[in-house]
């Protein structure tokens, strides 16, 4: 039997995000394991039968003596476990571990880029210096890659253009995938309900959908503004009055979004934030529910304008809420456009089809150095 390690920052990534991947794995006669930071879900990740290995870290840590232990310990536990290929995901596997499993003899490396976050979309004097290390690692962490998945094509071309990694070691995959049985279509019940799901980020455009959701009560007050997403850069206080006018309803964070999903009319993601693929824009399409977004990276490539959802600018919310009123006005085109949103999951985010091909791709590799 092969042996494949997936290396993510946290227990919780490989339960939500890796579980369908690993089955594709495991149905192509894999032996999975896992190293994480931290064990909050080794429970759940064992039942998936995969073997967890803990090398206690945090994604976030820019600790220098953690930092340089880290690549040992990854050297230490990838000679101990001995697989013929490792998987990273997300900065600091794709950073250290990447080197440290060529450093351990592994011969297959891979690895994945889920948008470029903060590091490319912050530009502050700090994350400069940031940015400028984190792109000397990458071309290092990525000399060591067999293959490096992207999940849209602007990161892939930015990261090409910048010399980190060669166009023929680059994949585009449309992101991790929507499991399109798990989020099915369901008809729309309500007209007047609108959702937003993210993080409590500004360049989420939290703040925005929040105006627009006080600019468009104030002249269709039964309409509803639903928001789900944990504390980050933005505290509730932030969002506070917003609340308390009834502008919004704040749902808090939960661990199932399907049935708010199901509960809206339109999915609404006004970010300007650099997304590596707008995860919830495919999982509200799957279910049928048009969504507004922006024409930014990541986000892009979820939505055909006017097809099966609208862009918006980004930090307008009277362009946000003109839309919003189109849809409140229209509920044929709310229909139309999801129904042509499910179609659009179906061909272009089944995760299914994307766990194969990435397998697919790994298998060549593996047997071709066996």
């Amino acid at each position: 039997m092969k042996k494949i390690v997936i290396v993510c920052p946290t227990s919780r990534n490989i339960v939500n995000f890796r579980k369908n991947l690993i089955k594709k794995f495991q149905e192509s006669n894999y032996e999975v394991s896992a190293i994480v930071f931290d064990d909050k879900y080794f429970r759940e990740i064992i039942s998936m039968g995969v073997t967890p290995y803990l090398i206690a870290d945090s994604n976030r840590s820019v600790n220098p003596f953690k930092i340089m232990s880290l690549k040992r310990k990854y050297v230490r536990t990838f000679k101990m476990i001995n697989p013929d290929a490792v998987f990273t995901f997300m900065l600091k596997p794709n950073l250290f571990a990447t080197c440290a499993a060529k450093i351990a003899g592994v011969k297959n490396v891979f690895s994945m880029v889920e948008g470029a976050g903060d590091v490319f979309g912050n530009n502050s004097f700090i994350w400069k210096i940031i940015r400028k290390y984190c792109c000397y690692k990458y071309k290092k962490g990525f000399k060591c890659s067999d293959m490096v998945f992207f999940t849209n094509k602007d990161d892939k071309d930015e990261f090409v253009n910048l010399g980190l990694v060669i166009d023929e070691k680059t994949e585009v995959v449309h992101g991790i995938g929507v499991d399109i049985d798990f989020f099915q279509y369901k008809p729309i019940k309500n007209y007047n309900v609108f959702l937003m799901v993210s993080r409590m980020m500004k360049a989420k455009g939290v703040i925005d959908y929040c105006e627009s959701a006080r600019i468009v009560r104030s002249q269709y007050p039964n309409a509803l503004f639903n928001y789900l997403g944990g504390e980050n850069t933005l505290k509730i206080k932030d969002i506070q009055e917003y609340i308390d006018d009834g502008s919004i309803k704040y749902l808090g964070k939960v661990d199932n979004v399907r049935p708010y999903y199901e509960e809206c009319t339109v999915q609404v993601l006004p970010t300007y934030y650099r997304e590596g693929l707008g995860l919830v824009n495919a999982e509200a399409g799957a279910v049928g529910r048009a969504t507004i977004t922006c024409d930014v990276i990541g986000a892009r490539d979820t939505v055909v304008d006017g097809y099966n959802g609208v862009f918006v600018n980004p930090k307008d919310p009277m362009s946000l809420a003109e839309k919003m009123i189109f849809f409140l006005e229209n509920p044929k085109a709310a229909e139309k456009m999801g129904l042509n949103n499910r179609k659009f999951a179906e061909e272009n985010f089944d995760q299914r089809k994307i766990n194969q091909y990435i397998v697919d791709i790994i298998n060549k590799y593996v047997e071709n150095k066996s």
